[in-house]
């Protein structure tokens, strides 16, 4: 308004000598100085997220002001009147054209001002009527048709794009929604491998990006909490679809039977280990009993007296409750596997429980009745609140463990005071020992080392 204004009133000032466009000039200023204004207080604000009514009629009552005041010109050119009109249609229609071409999306304003333009250079043709202001008119409002027929084709054409684009996005949120819905990772790729489109699992997951493009299905390594399986295929245009599937629950189960399989495994091989452990235990005061009862039978002709005959009584009895021990101790460790077990503790002496265990592992093992073996007994050691089965049961494993592995080397069982920790037990060999793999796994049921047998001894 500034430019064309103070440049209007140049040119029409060279040509007709008597005006009055000065104060049509300051008028337009002063206008122009009002939208400045406005523009000002406005900078900074945020954009509005919605126009209401109230500013909808703002709008066109400034458009309405505006308009009539660059449509008032022919007003203030004094002279002919015939010129007036000639300048007022020169200049009032390109502001016009100028006005639909800046605001095409809010017609309503274009055409406010258009027609307040219009309304006032009309009428100061009715007040100078003659014949050629009127052809002027004429093709004045021919141009006011055309230009609203414009502006309507072009807002109808705004506002259908405006509705296309919010179908697509609407038709991009229900897809995007149904992506996320089905619980796997979607991403559309163009030609060069940009990201064009993709849900929430893909930009969790994946940060946005593909480097493997190559066509086919694969299993990828764990991505944050779980497993997928990329497929990618190729579109026509060149681009790339992406779909990852979450198999992290299959890869659970694949774990679990793996975890099953090993346990099965490990407890095959303690069964395994438990029946040859068993079977030797078995077998010694097995043979004695039956060697006896058979030298004591109806159908044996070995005479002997009553001495040798109770002698032969007395091992069958030892073996026999040697043998009652061991099955008791099976029936114990199938009741700690299936239910909880209650010690059964006293007070017991701990010489007395090293003794009994010592003779029942000499009586069960004949074949090392020559490896010397000592017990040392620190004098007045306590009594001990114990479980007298499981401490016997003890005591008897380390000792049997010295006479199968010590090389036959002299065995040492020794108790003894530690002054302020308390009693220690202890039962020394010379054997090799174990290896760290065979002590990580020294305490599972019934564990060997692979190379441990029992010598020929036996």
């Amino acid at each position: 308004m500034l430019v064309n204004s103070t440049a209007t009133t140049i040119l029409i000032e060279q040509s007709i000598a008597n005006t009055s466009l000065r104060y049509w000039l300051f008028m337009n200023w002063v206008l122009a100085a009002v939208l400045v204004i406005d523009a000002l207080l406005k900078r900074g604000l945020s954009r509005p997220t919605e126009v209401s009514g109230r500013y909808l009629r703002r709008s066109e009552w400034l458009a309405y002001t505006f308009g009539a005041a660059w449509g008032s010109l022919p007003f203030f050119i004094n002279g002919d009147k015939y010129m007036a009109v000639i300048y007022a249609a020169l200049l009032i229609l390109p502001m016009i054209a100028g006005m639909s071409a800046l605001l095409p999306h809010v017609p309503r304003v274009a055409l406010r001002y258009s027609g307040a333009a219009i309304f006032m250079f009309l009428l100061f043709v009715g007040i100078a009527w003659a014949r050629s202001t009127v052809a002027i008119s004429l093709m004045v409002m021919v141009f006011m048709f055309a230009v609203y027929f414009g502006m309507k084709r072009t807002y109808l054409t705004f506002v259908s794009n405006v509705e296309s684009r919010i179908r697509a996005t609407e038709s991009h949120e229900i897809l995007i929604g149904a992506l996320n819905a089905s619980g796997q990772a979607f991403a559309y790729l163009d030609a060069n491998g940009t990201v064009l489109v993709q849900n929430d699992l893909h930009k969790a997951y994946f940060t946005g990006t593909e480097g493997d493009l190559s066509v086919g299905s694969r299993r990828l390594p764990k991505a944050g909490d779980r497993y997928w399986q990329k497929s990618v295929e190729t579109v026509p245009n060149g681009g790339h679809v992406i779909l990852h599937t979450d198999v992290t629950s299959l890869e659970q189960s694949k774990r679990e039977i793996e975890v099953a399989k090993e346990e099965a495994e490990t407890a095959d091989a303690a069964k395994t280990r438990f029946l040859n452990s068993m079977s030797r235990e078995l077998k010694v005061p097995l043979d004695v009993i039956v060697g006896c009862s058979g030298l004591m039978g109806s159908d044996s002709n070995i005479p002997f007296d009553e001495r040798e005959f109770r002698g032969y009584a007395d091992q069958i009895r030892k073996h026999a409750s040697y043998l009652g021990g061991i099955i008791d101790q099976i029936i114990s460790f199938s009741k700690l596997n299936r239910e909880t077990v209650t010690a059964e503790e006293e007070i017991v002496e701990l010489s007395e429980i090293i003794n009994s265990a010592v003779s029942r592992v000499r009586l069960a093992s004949p074949g090392y009745a020559d490896v010397p073996l000592q017990v040392s007994a620190e004098p007045g050691l306590p009594k001990v609140y114990y479980d007298r089965t499981a401490l016997e049961r003890i005591v008897q494993n380390l000792v049997t463990n010295a006479f199968e592995h010590g090389s036959g080397s002299a065995i040492t069982v020794k108790v003894s005071r530690i002054v302020g920790r308390g009693i220690l037990l202890m039962v020394r060999d010379r054997g090799s020992g174990m290896g760290k793999e065979e002590i990580e796994k020294a305490f599972e049921p019934f564990f060997q080392k692979p190379s441990w047998t029992r010598g020929a001894r036996m």
